[in-house]
């Protein structure tokens, strides 16, 4: 026969059967055919590449450095814009806090506290 069933492509490339059944789907295997519900290929079909980037260009993406001072200033201007939108706006006490906190002098978690007693010794 020149036909290979998705169990006959997992034995002979060592993956699994939903793989090969994702890859068919994605049109990754080249003949591949859905034929009464069941993904048939041809006998000589290649065993697609492994396409996942291996340059190493993604590895740490989670460790992303330090925000720059323009990257700051892009979303104050967005924030400002939104509130415009709104017709609030956003007070330079709040702005010195955002920039205390972009700079790592405090954490958000002290402004809040701050704001706290502040406001609670007016009520």
């Amino acid at each position: 026969m020149d036909i290979l069933t998705v169990q006959d492509a997992s034995l002979k490339w060592g993956i699994s059967e939903r793989r090969i059944t994702l890859l068919c789907s994605q049109g990754r295997i080249n003949g591949a055919e859905k034929i009464a519900g069941a993904w048939l290929m041809p006998k000589d079909a290649k065993k697609p590449t492994d396409a996942r980037v291996k340059s190493g260009k993604y590895k740490n993406w989670r460790n992303k450095s330090r925000k720059t001072s323009a990257d700051f200033d892009i979303n104050l201007k967005n924030l400002k814009g939104t509130f415009a939108v709104e017709n609030m706006t956003v007070s330079d006490e709040s702005i010195k806090n955002l920039r205390a906190i972009h700079s790592g002098e405090v954490s958000y978690t002290d402004v809040i506290e701050e704001l706290k007693r502040k406001y609670m010794q007016k009520v």
